[in-house]
């Protein structure tokens, strides 16, 4: 993966430098930075760790939009704007998954599959 091709990735999935350091990385915002400016090669946990992230996420919005269909009433996706309200309704789900819910229904509003609330 290439440094640009790992910044794509951690916006796509809408994490900031500080939480996929920390999480993903198991380093220091700085090195993280040096992965993206490409002046460190990028480690291959780090490129697999964001792969199965990306799949994830395709796997889910795939999954919901095949059963928009088969709904009864409104399409609505719950968006959380900080992560304590996200903790709130999902006690058992880290800061990746909000990351990875707020991504999902931000595709999801913009295809016109769903109605943010």
């Amino acid at each position: 993966m290439t440094n640009l091709e790992l910044q794509a990735y951690r916006r796509f999935l809408m994490l900031k430098v500080s939480e996929a350091s920390e999480y993903i990385g198991k380093t220091d915002a700085s090195t993280w930075h040096n992965w993206e400016k490409g002046t460190v090669p990028v480690p291959q946990y780090v490129v697999t760790a964001m792969q199965e992230l990306k799949k994830f996420r395709t796997d889910k919005v795939n999954i919901i939009i095949n059963s928009i269909n088969d709904r009864v009433g409104s399409n609505t996706i719950r968006y959380f704007m900080t992560y304590e309200e996200f903790k709130k309704v999902n006690p058992e789900l880290d800061i990746i998954q909000w990351r990875l819910h707020q991504s999902i229904a931000t595709e999801l509003y913009f295809r016109g599959l769903e109605k943010l609330c």
